[in-house]
């Protein structure tokens, strides 16, 4: 049947106009027609949005809607404030419960997929000394799903990607891990993945060149990881961390970067090999990823990033040791497309040491255009309690398959 806003009762006519300041002061993400409907309104959601300015004017003005039109200032302050706490935390309750949901989607999509094939555990017959040394492998910039031919100025090839070539050049970093693996003799491999894994949305005109659609292509890559690693467990137990990139980000309305920070796709490729590599008693996935992440190996701490944003590096380091006071030893980036390797400042064990790893896609016409970027591939080292990083070993992965 329907009310219009005179005929709603007292109590509901007092929680219209509470959603109505709510609305207006960006609290409530529910539209007016969701509101007109919540309340049984016989008006059109654009007039209830008219009415809408003259409640928040007499809002701003601390005017009171509720209890007795004599309720002290105070006590309006007090009620104002204990509802934008309500606000704040059914905000919050909203966007854990989005994420859970999704979270929960991911896994139920997961487990309906046939099992990944068995794996046979190749003998291992180190010694103690060598039992204890790591091999870290740090990677990034996959952009997966984009399509890349960038060429010189004499119309050379200097780089050609796609997800067959993505595909060519993981196994080829694969072959390159096992045989690192076998000369220095490690039982152990931390892969580090640091961001930008998914080519994106960062713009609209990245969607027209995505050889599969967006969420497409987060399935194609964690499935393929999920096996690419599988394959990698029977030789070494392997550890999984990672951070989330620019190029991943979702971001709704026009916002610009970093104002969704947790609306981030890699966190589902996370999500996903976690789920998917769960029976796999030879692989440990950390699924919660985020800007930065953190771990200790061999007793030296590590702190990876994506190396975006408004600040240089080696001031999100110092930061980043100022804020949490604790000593960094390596902080692992990628973003640039290019290898690049600097101190910033020293530890008692030596100098703090920013690693920024080159970009497995390799250059693009962005980075061409600014002057950087260099060939595609990874970088791997060993890690030991006694010296720290080791051995080092650049990994090229060429410039097309």
């Amino acid at each position: 049947m329907g009310y219009t806003i005179d005929e709603l009762p007292s109590e509901a006519k007092r929680n219209l106009v509470s959603e109505m300041i709510d609305k207006k002061n960006g609290a409530s993400d529910k539209d007016w027609a969701e509101i007109c409907e919540e309340f049984d309104l016989t008006v059109n959601a654009e007039t209830l949005r008219k009415a809408g300015v003259g409640v928040k004017l007499a809002s701003d003005a601390g005017m009171s809607f509720c209890g007795n039109s004599d309720a002290s200032g105070a006590e309006y302050i007090e009620r104002q404030k204990m509802r934008d706490l309500g606000n704040k935390l059914n905000a919050a309750y909203r966007s854990e419960s989005r994420s859970q949901l999704l979270r929960e989607t991911v896994q139920q999509a997961v487990q309906q997929l046939p099992r990944l094939p068995e794996i046979e555990i190749q003998p291992r017959p180190h010694d103690k000394e060598h039992r204890e040394r790591e091999l870290v492998v740090a990677m990034g910039d996959f952009h997966y799903g984009a399509d890349i031919d960038v060429r010189g100025l004499y119309g050379e090839c200097l780089n050609r990607y796609n997800s067959a070539v993505f595909e060519a050049r993981m196994q080829k970093l694969l072959d390159d891990i096992l045989w690192i693996v076998k000369r220095e003799e490690v039982d152990v491999v931390n892969l580090f993945f640091v961001g930008d894994l998914v080519d994106g949305m960062l713009r609209q005109s990245q969607l027209m060149k995505l050889e599969y659609g967006l969420v497409e292509s987060v399935i194609h890559l964690s499935e393929y990881l999920s096996r690419w690693i599988n394959q990698l467990s029977g030789y070494a137990t392997v550890g999984v961390m990672g951070v989330t990139g620019n190029h991943s980000e979702v971001r709704p309305f026009k916002s610009k970067a970093r104002e969704f920070p947790d609306e981030n796709l890699e966190k589902i490729v996370f999500w996903f090999l976690d789920e998917r590599l769960k029976d796999n008693d030879n692989v440990i996935v950390m699924r919660d990823c985020g800007q930065m992440s953190k771990i200790t190996i061999c007793g030296y701490n590590f702190v990876l990033l994506h190396g975006d944003g408004e600040k240089s590096i080696d001031q999100i380091a110092r930061n980043t040791v100022n804020l949490y006071g604790e000593r960094v030893d390596y902080f692992v980036c990628g973003h640039l497309h290019k290898e690049q390797e600097f101190p910033s400042g020293y530890t008692s064990d030596g100098n703090s040491v920013i690693i920024r790893v080159p970009s497995l896609c390799g250059m693009d016409k962005y980075a061409q255009s600014k002057g950087y970027g260099g060939r595609a591939g990874a970088t791997a080292f060993v890690m030991s309690p006694k010296y720290g990083r080791q051995v080092v070993y650049p990994i090229d992965l060429g410039t097309e398959s």
